[in-house]
C-alpha cells in the first residue's frame, strides 16, 4: 500500500514558523516561473472529512510526530491525494508556507489545505505517492531495487535538492532521509516532509530559526548552532542516503559493528573497498568505475568539514554521469543476452578487458545448440579475447573496448559529446556473424576511424576523473 510518509519519530527539534512572513514577502525572480500544473485550493473540511472516510484507521497512510496522513479519494474532482493532520501542538504552517510558494515533478507538492473549524487544526492536501518509502525499498522484504534504479532515485533526489538550494530564496530541507523520499506511480523518487524546512536567506534564517533539527544518523555533526546552518548541512544527510542506497544498510543500525553507516563505509572507501560497500542482495554492479565514483562522491559529502564538501550542482553532474554508466552497462549485458543467447555474468578481466564467463551459440539452419560454460578465454594485450567453439567449429574472437575510452576519443576527434558504444565481434561463424544493436557499434567499421588499439593500447587508466 502506498502512503506518504511522516515517519519523524527521531526528530529533535520543529521550525519557528512566527516570522516567516518577513521572508516569504520577498518577490521570486521573473525569469524563474512557479509553473505549477495544479492551482492550490481551498478544500472545505467536510470534503475532506467525507474523502478519507472519518479520517478512519483503513486510510491511514502514515504517523509520526508532526501528525498523521490519511489517504483521500476526492471523488468530485476524480483524483487521490494525501492529508496531512497536524496535533495541535505542530501545526503544519512552515510546510505550507513553502510548498505554496514552489512547484517541482521531483517533490511531493502542495495540492490544497483546509482548516478544522473545532480545533483550528491545519490539513495540509498533497500528491499522493503509491509505491512507499524508498526505505521500505531498500529496508523491507521484498525484492530490493537494482543498481539501475537506486542510481536513478539518487539523480533524481540530487535534482530536488538542488532545485531547493537554488530557489529565491533558498530552502535548506534539514530532514533528507529515506523515509522522507516517497516513489510515484512511475517509480520516480520525490523529496516530502518540508516540517523542518527553512526558506530563506541563510543570514536572515540564521537569526529567526530553532536549534538544530533534524533526524539523528542524517543529522550534520557540524550543525550545533543556527549560526552553523548552511546548504552543506542538507548535503552531509544527503551523503548519508547515497552510502544507505549502496549499501542497503539504514543510517544508523545496532545490529552491526560500528552502528553509524558512516564509520564503517568511509575507512573502506579510503581504503577502496568499494565492492565490500554494496548491497549483498544484489552484489556489486556491471561497472566498478560506477561505483567507486558513487562511493567517493557520498565519502566527500560527510566530509567532518562542511566547506570541503561539494555543492549539490557537483553532486547531480556526478550522479549523472553514474547513472548513465551503470544503464549503458546494464543495456549492452542485455542487448548481449538477446542477440547471442543465454550469456553469464560479465566478470572483470583486467580494467580494459571484460569476459563471458558463459556462453550460448546456435546454428540457425539445424537448429542445433552447444553449451561452452567455462571456456578457456585468453587476452592478447590489446582488449582482445580468443576462444574456440565446437559449434562453430573455428576460432572466433571478441573484443570489448571500455565506453569511456570510446567517448573520449570520439568527444577528441570529433569535437562533440560522442556516442556511447560498446563492441562485441564474432568472427568465422555464419551462426552468429557480428552482434550490433543501438549501443553496439561495429568495431570493423569505426576502426580506421578512430584508429583506437594503434593509438592507445593497454592504456586505459588515465581517461577517468578522480574524484578524491
Amino acid at each position: 500500500m502506498g502512503y506518504l510518509s511522516c515517519n519523524a519519530e527521531s526528530a529533535i527539534a520543529t521550525c519557528d514558523s512566527q516570522n516567516w512572513e518577513l521572508l516569504l514577502n520577498k518577490k521570486p525572480r521573473k525569469n524563474k516561473p512557479n509553473n505549477r500544473p495544479i492551482k492550490i485550493t481551498e478544500f472545505s473540511y467536510s470534503d475532506l472529512h467525507s474523502s478519507t472516510n472519518g479520517f478512519s484507521a483503513g486510510n491511514l497512510l502514515g504517523k509520526g510526530s508532526h501528525g498523521s496522513v490519511y489517504k483521500a479519494h476526492l471523488r468530485h474532482i476524480k483524483l487521490i491525494a494525501a492529508v496531512k493532520v497536524a496535533k495541535q501542538t505542530s501545526p503544519n504552517e512552515n510546510e505550507f508556507e513553502i510548498l505554496s510558494k514552489i512547484y517541482h515533478p521531483r517533490l511531493v507538492n502542495l495540492l490544497g489545505f483546509a482548516i478544522e473549524p473545532i480545533r483550528k487544526r491545519n490539513l495540509v492536501v498533497v500528491e499522493y505517492m503509491p509505491n512507499g518509502s524508498l526505505h521500505d525499498l531498500l529496508h523491507g522484504p521484498g525484492k530490493p531495487p537494482g543498481w539501475v534504479k537506486r542510481t536513478r532515485f539518487a539523480v533524481q533526489l540530487a535534482r530536488a535538492v538542488q532545485f531547493l538550494h537554488t530557489s529565491n530564496p533558498p530552502i535548506i530541507h534539514r530532514d533528507i532521509k529515506s523515509s522522507n523520499v516517497l516513489i510515484d506511480s512511475r517509480f520516480n523518487s520525490r523529496l516530502n516532509d518540508f516540517g523542518l524546512a527553512l526558506r530563506g536567506h541563510v543570514e536572515d534564517v540564521r537569526i529567526s530559526c530553532t536549534p538544530p533539527a533534524g533526524t539523528l544518523g542524517y543529522l550534520d555533526p557540524c550543525y550545533l548552532a543556527p549560526g552553523d546552518l548552511s546548504t552543506k548541512s542538507d548535503v552531509f544527510s544527503f551523503g548519508i542516503l547515497i552510502l544507505e542506497i549502496i549499501s542497503g544498510r539504514k543510517a544508523i543500525d545496532v545490529n552491526y559493528s560500528p552502528p553509524s553507516v558512516v564509520d564503517w563505509a568511509v575507512p573502506a572507501i579510503k581504503s577502496g573497498e568499494f565492492e565490500e560497500l554494496c548491497d549483498p542482495r544484489i552484489g556489486p554492479p556491471v561497472d566498478a568505475e560506477s561505483l567507486r565514483r558513487m562511493a567517493i562522491l557520498a565519502a566527500r559529502c560527510v566530509r567532518s568539514t562542511a566547506a570541503k564538501r561539494p555543492g549539490m550542482a557537483e553532486v547531480m553532474e556526478c550522479l549523472k554521469c553514474v547513472y548513465r554508466r551503470t544503464k549503458s552497462r546494464n543495456q549492452g549485458c542485455i542487448s548481449l543476452n538477446r542477440r547471442v543467447g543465454r550469456v553469464g555474468e560479465y566478470e572483470p578481466l583486467d580494467e580494459s578487458v571484460e569476459l563471458v564467463r558463459s556462453s550460448r551459440a546456435g546454428n540457425r539452419k539445424n537448429g542445433k545448440v552447444s553449451n561452452d560454460a567455462g571456456v578457456e578465454m585468453v587476452s592478447n594485450g590489446i582488449g582482445e579475447l580468443v576462444r574456440k567453439s565446437k559449434s562453430i567449429g573455428t576460432a572466433s574472437e571478441i573484443k570489448f573496448l571500455p565506453l569511456d575510452l570510446v567517448n573520449d576519443h570520439v568527444n577528441k576527434r570529433r569535437g562533440g559529446s560522442g556516442v556511447k558504444m560498446t563492441t562485441v565481434r564474432l568472427n568465422k561463424s555464419r551462426s552468429v556473424g557480428i552482434v550490433q544493436s543501438r549501443r553496439m557499434v561495429n568495431f570493423g567499421k569505426r576502426l580506421e576511424e578512430f584508429k583506437l588499439l594503434e593509438d592507445l593500447g593497454e592504456n586505459f587508466k588515465g581517461d577517468v576523473k578522480d574524484l578524491d
